[in-house]
C-alpha cells in the first residue's frame, strides 16, 4: 500500500512505472523461480482434499473483515443504518446463495436464474440504498470525529486544521500531526505502537509539544490537498513541526517505531 500511494503521488511517469514495474517482478518471481527449477515444485504443497478444507477455512477471515468494513461503514448511514445495511447484506446473500446453489450447479434455465438475481439486487438497491440508506447524500463527516480527549492514559488529541498547527508553531510549541482513518490498519499499527505509547507521550509532554489528528475516514479535501503537498496519495502520514514557524516539517515513514517518533520529536525540540 505505502509503494502504491508513494506511485500515485509522483509527477514522473517514469518513477511510476517503475515502481509498478518492481510490484510486478515481486509478484511473478515466485512463478519465474519455480520455471527456472521446476525441482523445486518437490516443495509445494500436492493438490488433494485439503484444498476444499483450506478454502472453507478461508471463508472464516473474509467474514471477519465483512465485520470490520460494516463497523467502518454504519455511521455514515445514521442511526438506522445497522439495520438498513444488514437487511441489504441479507437480500444480497439470498442473491449470491441462489447463484452458487442453482447457477454453479449445472441448473437449467440460466437466463432466468441470472435475471431473478439481477432483478433480486436491483429492487435491494431501489427500495434500500436508494430509500432508508440514502446513500446518494450521506451526512458530512462531524468535525473531530476520531479524535478522542486525553485520559490517564492516551495523547491529548486535538482536531486538526492548518490555522491550528500554524497557531501553535508560532507560539513556540513543537507539534505532531497523524493523518489516519479508521479503515487504514497501518495508522492503527502505528498508532497503538509507536505513537501513543508510554515513552512518546512522555515526550509530548517535556518539550510542551500539540498533538493534532487530521480523521480522513470520510475523505476531506483540505486533508488530502495537506497529503498532496507532503509528497503522499493518501494516510498513513505522521508529520512533526518544529518550534516557530521558519522550520521545516519532518515527514516520518509510512511504517513507525517509537524511536523514529522520539526522534523527530527531539528534533522539532531544539
Amino acid at each position: 500500500t505505502a509503494a502504491l500511494g508513494f506511485a500515485f503521488a509522483q509527477s514522473s511517469p517514469w518513477v511510476i512505472l517503475l515502481t509498478f514495474l518492481a510490484v510486478a517482478v515481486g509478484m511473478a518471481s515466485p512463478y519465474v523461480l519455480l520455471s527456472w527449477h521446476p525441482g523445486w515444485l518437490r516443495f509445494v504443497p500436492k493438490p488433494g482434499a485439503w484444498m476444499e478444507h483450506f478454502r472453507t477455512a478461508m471463508g472464516f477471515p473474509m467474514l471477519a473483515t465483512a465485520v470490520w468494513l460494516f463497523d467502518l461503514t454504519v455511521p455514515s448511514f445514521g442511526s438506522g443504518g445497522v439495520f438498513w445495511l444488514g437487511l441489504l447484506m441479507v437480500v444480497l446473500t439470498v442473491g449470491v446463495w441462489i447463484w452458487g446453489r442453482f447457477m454453479q450447479r449445472g441448473q437449467t434455465r440460466h437466463g432466468m436464474l441470472v435475471a431473478g438475481v439481477l432483478l433480486l439486487a436491483g429492487l435491494a438497491g431501489a427500495a434500500i440504498l436508494e430509500g432508508p440508506l440514502d446513500w446518494r447524500h450521506l451526512p458530512r463527516a462531524v468535525a473531530g470525529h476520531g479524535v478522542r480527549a486525553a485520559g490517564q492514559d492516551g495523547i491529548d488529541w486535538r482536531p486538526w486544521s492548518r490555522e491550528e498547527v500554524d497557531k501553535a508553531r508560532a507560539s513556540g510549541r513543537p507539534v505532531l500531526v497523524d493523518f489516519t482513518a479508521d479503515w487504514c490498519l497501518t495508522c492503527k499499527s502505528n498508532e497503538k505502537f509507536a505513537i501513543d505509547v508510554p515513552a512518546v507521550r512522555a515526550k509530548l509532554t517535556s518539550i510542551d509539544a500539540v498533538a493534532f489528528k487530521a480523521d480522513n475516514t470520510n475523505p476531506d479535501a483540505e486533508i488530502a490537498a495537506e497529503l498532496k503537498r507532503h509528497g503522499r496519495a493518501g494516510v498513513p502520514l505522521v508529520v512533526v513541526y518544529p518550534r516557530g514557524t521558519d522550520g521545516k516539517p519532518l515527514v516520518l515513514p509510512a511504517l513507525l517505531t517509537a524511536g523514529m517518533v522520539l526522534d523527530a520529536l527531539e528534533k522539532a525540540a531544539d
